[in-house]
């Protein structure tokens, strides 16, 4: 994996990189130039990455894609006792236990809900009672944000900078779109670069979140991947001790309180020469020490819009950043997902009224054509009818429906061709087929992950025979290719999963 250019060292102007790893920055806000930082290393990473924006008032990753807030219901006991420590701001004592019991047989949180109140009621101990009465008062502080979610089944993640806007939601809220987001990453991606804001917020020292939950999984395990954490926090007193032990790259920007600093300056291993105490105050605008391995360098990191030249010249002290004009940023537009989603599904429940209407129509001009006295000027309208539908019933129904107009007999024929498949297990077009029935593919996956759950059954085809086999389904309109050339997976196309048919095999 290649070394990240990150800027140019403080006096000598020489190049710096540094490498992709788990990393920490952190500087005071407004005056370090961490937002900066980061959208030049994922620049010139020419990675995919994802990062959140939560702060009303904030003007950070402008550059990036917009794509919408994701979330996955689950009702495990751990995650529902995050939820509820981060609703509350404080550590479970003893609550537990009544967790455990109230998340048996759920799946979504409202299920969660319903069992507290089974629970309420059949308990006999009046510290049964208060205990589920309060968890179910927890949960109702959540319930109705999650009815202000869009709905989004995936994160499409493109080369470059992905930002989730989250300003208009409450803390609780962006907690679990974060949470949802890093799960996703972590079981269906590798490659990707998370940003996790405000760490201290978000995965905070003595308590849990659902953010907490999955950036500990990422950092544990997410290296084999490729996946990693990067950590943007102003000060990192509070934040979760794993989770910056992780870290192996360390970017110390501009702090002036002697605590911070001091928590700055511990974070470098002993045994490498570290700046000093008076040095941290001194930093500059995009100025920061950069550690990793058993390096520490002073550098001046190079924002995206500038040219080289003009960074080292900075970085030598010939030249200051206010000499430099950065281009105009770009009107920031407008992210109300909340409306732009209410807004869709008037848009949805409009279309639903024309099909209604559409398919009222062609059951009136069937009923006239095959009336034994309709007359000419019957049938002339019926022809009519059907010529002006079949634009709209094109529009309407999408490619599996075709429309076929007979000009003899005036008849609307709606046809779907339907190809069947039998799952015969003896052959890898018949394993994968197996697969696409079992609903591995609901989800939109890459094609190297059912390939990996094919060598976890104990079957090991090859790549470059699996890739032509799954394009063969793909082909019959049983799985639809995601994303640009199909680079973002395959996905079970509704409804076609149920014409594979499973063979008994004959021994």
């Amino acid at each position: 994996m290649k070394d990240i250019l990150l800027g140019y060292e403080v006096g000598s102007g020489k190049e710096v990189l540094i490498p992709v790893r788990h990393m920490c920055v952190t500087g005071q806000t407004q005056e370090s130039g961490k937002t900066t930082t980061l959208e030049a290393l994922i620049g010139r990473s020419e990675k995919r990455a994802i990062a959140f924006v939560t702060k009303r008032g904030e003007r950070s990753f402008e550059s990036g894609r917009k794509i919408l807030p994701y979330f996955q219901e689950r009702a495990d006991w751990e995650f529902v006792e995050s939820v509820i420590e981060a609703i509350m701001r404080q550590k479970m004592k003893f609550e537990r236990a009544w967790i455990v019991r109230a998340c048996k047989g759920a799946e979504s949180l409202a299920d969660v809900r319903d069992n507290i109140r089974e629970l309420m009621a059949k308990s006999k101990r009046s510290m049964d009672q208060d205990l589920y009465m309060l968890l179910g008062e927890y949960l109702d502080k959540v319930l109705p944000l999650l009815a202000r979610l869009p709905k989004a089944d995936e994160i499409q993640l493109k080369p470059g900078l992905n930002v989730m806007d989250l300003r208009s939601y409450p803390d609780e809220l962006q907690m679990l779109i974060i949470s949802s987001s890093m799960r996703w990453v972590h079981e269906e991606e590798s490659d990707v670069i998370t940003i996790l804001p405000e760490a201290w917020k978000f995965a905070p020292q003595g308590r849990n979140t659902p953010v907490k939950l999955e950036v500990r999984k990422i950092a544990r395990e997410g290296a084999g991947l490729k996946n990693y954490i990067w950590v943007d926090s102003q000060d990192i007193a509070g934040v979760e001790k794993e989770i910056l032990r992780a870290a192996s790259v360390w970017l110390i920007g501009v702090q002036r309180e002697s605590n911070e600093i001091e928590r700055s300056l511990s974070s470098i291993p002993k045994g490498i020469k570290r700046p000093k105490e008076g040095d941290i105050p001194q930093l500059r605008l995009g100025q920061f020490f950069a550690c990793w391995g058993e390096h520490v360098r002073k550098v001046y990191v190079m924002p995206t819009w500038m040219r080289q030249i003009e960074a080292i010249k900075i970085a030598r002290g010939e030249m200051r950043v206010e000499d430099i004009t950065p281009p105009p940023r770009a009107k920031e537009e407008g992210m109300d997902y909340k409306s732009a989603y209410e807004e869709a599904q008037q848009t949805i429940g409009a279309l639903n009224e024309q099909i209604k209407k559409l398919e009222r129509t062609i059951a009136s001009i069937e009923q006239t054509l095959v009336a034994p006295k309709a007359s000419p000027a019957q049938i002339k309208e019926a022809q009519a009818h059907a010529t002006t539908l079949e634009p709209l019933a094109a529009s309407l129904v999408g490619e599996e429906v075709a429309m076929s107009l007979e000009v003899k007999r005036p008849v609307i024929d709606l046809t779907k061709r339907v190809y069947v498949v039998e799952a015969n297990t003896d052959t890898l077009f018949g394993k994968i087929a197996l697969l696409v029935s079992e609903g591995f593919f609901d989800q939109t996956k890459k094609a190297f992950a059912g390939l990996t759950e094919l060598e976890r059954r104990g079957h090991n085809p090859g790549q470059a025979n699996f890739y032509r086999e799954i394009a063969k389904l793909a082909e019959l309109g049983f799985l639809s290719k995601e994303g640009k050339d199909g680079k973002g997976g395959y996905k079970t196309v509704p409804g076609m999963k149920v014409n594979v048919k499973e063979v008994e095999a004959v021994a």
